[in-house]
């Protein structure tokens, strides 16, 4: 599996919402992914870059699960 580039989700976040990624605070919401039933939430908040790390190192360990980034906050 390939590493995300982190730079280029952020650069077509900007050119598709105009909102920059690394501004804002993330949870990671775990589903089971034959059901959508919510499993529970993987990391309550994090940054951008470290949502997407350790989401990919999830999504490695745990093959019947489907993950989500959900918007939690603005770094101030």
């Amino acid at each position: 599996m390939m590493t995300p580039d982190v730079q280029t989700i952020r650069h077509d976040a900007l050119m598709a919402a105009g909102v920059d990624l690394m501004t804002m605070r993330f949870r990671v919401v775990e589903y089971e992914k034959s059901t959508g039933e919510l499993i529970g939430v993987a990391i309550e908040n994090a940054g951008f870059r470290d949502a997407v790390e350790e989401t990919q190192a999830m999504i490695r360990e745990k093959a019947a699960s489907h993950f989500c980034l959900e918007p939690v906050g603005f770094i101030q």
